[in-house]
């Protein structure tokens, strides 16, 4: 089971590298126009991104100890992506970055690939049970992200908190305020005890929006590569000024993750494996790809933001299988 859970997490991998490495060949053969990843980043932010959101979220049903054990990795996940961000903020100083630069490596240090890498992952080691409760976690990755991180993107054009309230009200704000009133209300099981009229509704909703929700990851790692196409590394120089995407890596994908093993570790039996192993996981997920269609969005520093979810990918096929292991022996 280890062996076929990495190799799962090394697959997922390699695909969104494919994934992104067709937007690269099609933006820098000019194959698709100059503004094709301003235009796949605004239908992401505004249309996909949300419809995933409500569909994910509507298509659960929670008992009462899952809503017990998901309430753990709510809670869990919005204190250490808050430690995270400490680390980011610590170091983004460290290394005297600035305005939208050091918004955006902040940001990165947070917000991680929690849906379309990790679902997969904890599917393979824990099947449905893994992505039921690994969506927990991306709900309080939604809740920091859909708030504080709109108000870290759009920091750089203001400092003052009422100007940039108004830009927490989004698609993806309502998307989840919906979902959490479908959570409370248990959508999924209201209608299964509904007649067949309420259901067949139900079901030709689903199966229409959630598709194109989906395609999220689609056009994230597309718009990666279109943001790729216009970076210009013409030697090891060039790479090397890349170095705190290097750093940033070290941070998200191994530092975060590992104090947060250990630390829930020190809490002995308080805190279920199982729901640790979840929290564990996906904070050592890669940076998000929603990141750089946020940056574009709010016109912050997207290329950053881009090389930083390029960087980190490319280091999770290694560091994602070394966490795997170490919450499977030590876990």
């Amino acid at each position: 089971m280890q062996q076929e859970a990495v190799i799962k997490v090394i697959y997922q991998i390699i695909t969104l590298a494919l994934l992104g490495f067709t937007g690269y060949i099609s933006g820098k053969s000019k194959y698709l126009p100059e503004d094709a990843g301003v235009i796949l980043s605004r239908i992401v932010i505004k249309l996909t991104a949300p419809l995933l959101i409500v569909t994910t979220m509507a298509n659960y049903d929670f008992d009462s100890k899952t809503l017990r054990d998901g309430l753990t990795i709510y809670i869990l996940g919005i204190l250490f992506l808050l430690l995270a961000m400490l680390f980011g903020t610590l170091t983004s100083k460290g290394l005297r970055l600035q305005g939208a630069a050091s918004n955006m490596y902040v940001m990165l240090s947070m917000f991680g690939n929690v849906i379309f890498l990790a679902y997969p992952l904890l599917s393979s080691i824990y099947g449905e049970k893994g992505i039921i409760y690994a969506v927990f976690f991306n709900l309080s990755n939604d809740t920091l992200l859909w708030t504080l991180g709109v108000y870290l993107v759009n920091r750089h054009h203001t400092m003052e908190w009422k100007s940039n309230l108004k830009h927490l009200i989004n698609g993806n704000t309502i998307a989840f305020s919906i979902g959490v009133l479908f959570v409370l209300t248990n959508l999924r099981t209201v209608i299964n005890h509904s007649g067949p009229l309420a259901k067949d509704i139900y079901n030709l909703l689903f199966n229409t929006f959630n598709p194109l929700g989906k395609t999220t990851i689609y056009l994230s790692m597309l718009f990666i590569g279109l943001i790729l196409s216009e970076v210009k590394i013409s030697s090891f120089a060039d790479l090397m000024k890349r170095y705190p995407l290097m750093i940033l890596s070290l941070f998200k994908l191994l530092l975060v993750p590992v104090v947060a093993f250990l630390m829930l570790n020190l809490a002995g039996g308080v805190i279920d494996p199982f729901v640790k192993a979840i929290v564990v996981l996906q904070l050592a997920m890669p940076c998000g790809t929603i990141v750089p269609a946020l940056a574009a969005q709010y016109d912050s520093d997207y290329k950053f933001a881009t090389e930083g979810v390029f960087i980190s990918t490319l280091l999770g096929m290694v560091t994602l299988p070394v966490i795997l292991n170490m919450i499977l022996l030590f876990g």
